[in-house]
């Protein structure tokens, strides 16, 4: 399932962004085959939310030329509304598409058709709250509190903030004491309009920044990681098993255009960053969007790993919390195997 975030960044595009159209590759000439479109392969990528710094390997392998370089035309779409990338692909509409581990494990689960192949993006994440406030210190303070979380009033909220309230110690909270909030993924606004106490489903690299810019100065954050929740603060490429199998090769392309951009992410940063200001039309944004253009950005620069594999026991670890936590059906998620939604066959 993809979950659509809103765009609080309106420089962003709100329907498709070609990527490969505008070539920067000094080593492509128009005499070379790979200038011409019509010998690149085109794969049409679904973003989870609109174009932001998360996404700076796909928009560094566009301006410096990588993606021609390997013979693709990569169309980035973000999405106008909610969509399930598994039905966009089986329709013919997508290729591929960006998702977190989280969703792909539920959706695997659902038993829909769903393979991971790549991970491009990992970061700190997990409840968003407001230090300066007083009332929440750790973990334990959140029991019983309201909580803001996109896909509201399902389980899923309570199931991460109650999971940190016992690792930190607090074993009778009962799960049904949590009141709840869908802010959408408008975090902030959420808690300076004072109707959730704290917000979860957060990027530590994005909504921490966003939240001090609109004027959150004590923004803090639990998380996942160091409170019991698995760690599924990443972003991956999906699509369907037997779309990986017809284009096995090209995908393969993808991953290794992503992960020379991801090079020079962390070799030449501030070419990125001219990249990425280029491509937001950062200039033309409100002062506020320019400060958490800017503080996202410098943020999210340690995020993009070199390694683009995932192993079969962190989404067994995975599954097993969401069996726990009553996100997914016991059997389903037990009779699912890793091998059937996830490969590391690309991605090494």
């Amino acid at each position: 399932m993809i979950y659509l975030r809103p765009a609080v960044i309106t420089t962003a595009l709100l329907c498709s962004v070609a990527l490969g159209q505008q070539n920067d590759d000094k080593t492509c000439t128009s005499a070379s085959a790979e200038c011409d479109d019509t010998n690149l392969e085109t794969i049409r990528l679904g973003l989870e939310w609109f174009t932001n710094p998360d996404h700076l390997p796909l928009i560094v392998a566009q301006k410096h030329g990588i993606f021609t370089s390997f013979g693709l035309n990569v169309q980035l779409i973000e999405p106008s509304d909610h969509w399930e990338a598994e039905e966009e692909i089986l329709a013919g509409r997508l290729d591929v598409a960006v998702t977190e581990p989280l969703h792909l494990a539920q959706d695997a689960a659902k038993g829909k058709p769903v393979l991971g192949f790549s991970r491009f993006l990992h970061t700190d994440g997990g409840v968003l709250y407001d230090a300066g406030k007083g009332d929440i210190t750790r973990p334990a303070d959140m029991c019983g509190k309201t909580i803001s979380y996109p896909g509201s009033p399902g389980p899923g909220g309570p199931a991460i903030v109650n999971t940190m309230v016992k690792a930190d110690g607090k074993l009778d909270c009962d799960i049904t004491s949590y009141k709840k909030h869908n802010g959408s993924f408008f975090h902030t606004d959420a808690l300076q309009s004072n109707h959730a106490d704290v917000a979860t489903l957060i990027f530590w690299n994005f909504e921490i920044p966003e939240a001090k810019a609109k004027g959150m100065k004590d923004a803090a954050f639990f998380s996942l990681k160091e409170w019991g929740v698995p760690d599924f603060c990443q972003l991956v490429l999906m699509t369907t098993p037997s779309h990986f199998e017809k284009r096995k090769d090209v995908l393969r392309k993808l991953v290794l255009a992503m992960r020379r951009a991801t090079g020079i992410v962390h070799q030449q940063p501030d070419l990125a960053r001219e990249y990425y200001y280029q491509h937001v039309n950062k200039e033309d944004a409100s002062e506020t969007q320019q400060a958490v253009i800017d503080a996202t950005f410098t943020a999210t620069l340690p995020a993009f790993p070199n390694d683009n594999m995932m192993s079969t026991e962190y989404y067994e670890h995975l599954m097993g919390w969401l069996v726990e936590t009553d996100q997914v059906d016991g059997k389903a998620g037990e009779d699912v195997s890793v091998s059937t939604y996830w490969t590391n066959e690309i991605s090494w």
